[in-house]
């Protein structure tokens, strides 16, 4: 679920994964720094070819350093090839717990939603799960006028605050029925 729920926030924020590489020479250092952060390494290269049966590599997210376990020469060139975007998971996690507190402050649920390690407690509906990533890509990107799911696609005008455009969202989907479609503000 919370997989599912960060896609959609990224796709609302236009936080789409990219590809590219780095390039390094060896030269007496096994660990290299990667400068690009919140990746995802597809493929390690060394002189061009996969690493061979009992080579081996590890990666570190929080320094940005990978370590190649091999028998190097000087001058060996290592590839690494990775997929990144702008926002980590973390990150998400965090926004996701945020508009949890907006809803229970706006929302009339009788459910107060908590974010564990792994999911969201009580599990909620798709509707709920809308409303979060909406409110998710607010608090993340406020200067986007107009945000859209395969459900619904709210406007708002430019004078609104991140916080008016949460609050309406929040009213404007309790007085609902459960149907969210266009909501547009004036």
């Amino acid at each position: 679920m919370l997989t599912k729920l960060r896609e959609k926030i990224r796709a609302l924020i236009e936080d789409f994964s990219l590809t590219d590489f780095e390039v390094f020479e060896y030269t007496t250092s096994n660990i290299f720094t990667i400068a690009t952060s919140n990746i995802t390494i597809t493929e390690v290269l060394v002189e061009g070819s996969a690493l061979a049966s009992g080579e081996s590599y590890s990666y570190s997210s929080t320094t940005g350093k990978i370590t190649v376990t091999r028998s190097w020469t000087s001058g060996d060139i290592l590839e690494v090839n990775f997929t990144f975007s702008k926002y980590s998971t973390a990150e998400l996690n965090e926004y996701i717990r945020a508009a949890l507190s907006w809803i229970s402050i706006f929302g009339s649920d009788e459910n107060d939603y908590e974010l564990e390690t792994t999911a969201i407690y009580p599990t909620p509906d798709n509707v709920t799960l809308d409303k979060i990533a909406l409110i998710a890509s607010i608090l993340i990107k406020p200067d986007f006028i107009k945000k859209k799911l395969p459900n619904s696609e709210v406007i708002y005008p430019r004078t609104m605050t991140k916080e008016q455009q949460i609050r309406e969202l929040i009213l404007m989907t309790n007085i609902g029925i459960g149907i969210m479609g266009l909501i547009q503000y004036d």
